[in-house]
C-alpha cells in the first residue's frame, strides 16, 4: 500500500465519521494566524490537503475573492465535503489528486499555496516542496504547517497510533527543505493556540518562504 493511499483511506474515514469539521475547528485558531500573512490578490491560490474546504472558503471569499482558488485533497470523502462547504462560491475548483502527481494543467502558477497537516504524510517531503516551488508563480508563496515534526514529541507516536506511514523532520530540516527547494525569504515560527494559553499539545510548525523568479 502506497503512502497517499493509506492516507486517503484514514482521511476517508473521517470524511464519513463526522471529524472532519471539529478536526479543523481545532487547527483553526493557529491557521487564523497565518491567514493574516496572505495578502489579497486577484491571482490564483493552492491549498494542497484541503479537506472539508472551511479554510478553502476563507480564503476564496475572502483575499481571493477577485482571484481563483483550488482545493486539492487526496481523499475523496473530503472533496465531497469542500464541495458541500465551498457550493455557491464560483471561484473554487476542487479536484480528488495525489499532490506530488498533480499538475494543474495550461501551465497554471499559484500566488500563494498553503498546506496544513499535510506533507509529512509523502514518501518524501522534500519531493514535496520541489513540486510546490515550481508551482509557484514568480513573487509566489508557500505555507507549510505541521504539527508532526521533531521538537514536538507528543507527534513522535502518531504514525504508529495511526498505522499510516509518516516522515519527520525537525524544524531546521524544513527551513533547509525550502532552500533547496529553489526559496528565499525562509521564515519559521511555533503557533499554539491562543485561547489556551500556549498549552495546547500539538503546537504547529509554520515554515513558509518564497520564489523570487
Amino acid at each position: 500500500m502506497s503512502d497517499s493511499h493509506a492516507a486517503a483511506q484514514l482521511f476517508d474515514h473521517w470524511a464519513t465519521g463526522d471529524r472532519a469539521r471539529p478536526m479543523w475547528q481545532n487547527h483553526l485558531p493557529r491557521v487564523r494566524q497565518v491567514w493574516q500573512m496572505i495578502p489579497n490578490s486577484d491571482g490564483n491560490y493552492l491549498e494542497v490537503g484541503c479537506g472539508c474546504g472551511l479554510g478553502l472558503r476563507h480564503i476564496a471569499a475572502n483575499q481571493y475573492r477577485d482571484g481563483q482558488c483550488v482545493g486539492i485533497d487526496v481523499s475523496e470523502g473530503m472533496i465531497r465535503l469542500a464541495r458541500e462547504t465551498t457550493a455557491g462560491l464560483g471561484n473554487v475548483r476542487l479536484e480528488a489528486a495525489d499532490f506530488i502527481n498533480w499538475e494543474p494543467g495550461e501551465g497554471l502558477t499559484f500566488d500563494a499555496i498553503f498546506s496544513m497537516e499535510v506533507f509529512y504524510y509523502f514518501s518524501s517531503i522534500q519531493e514535496g516542496l520541489d513540486h510546490a516551488a515550481r508551482l509557484l508563480a514568480p513573487g509566489g508563496w508557500l505555507w507549510v504547517l505541521v504539527d508532526l515534526y521533531h521538537e514536538n514529541a507528543a507527534s513522535h507516536d502518531w504514525s504508529e497510533r495511526l498505522g499510516v506511514p509518516m516522515q519527520m523532520w525537525s524544524k531546521a530540516r524544513y527551513a533547509d527543505g525550502f532552500a533547496k527547494a529553489g526559496l528565499s525569504e525562509v521564515r519559521q515560527i511555533i503557533l499554539h493556540n491562543p485561547n489556551d494559553g500556549g498549552a495546547s499539545e500539538a503546537p504547529t510548525l509554520c515554515t513558509w518562504g518564497r520564489r523570487l523568479q
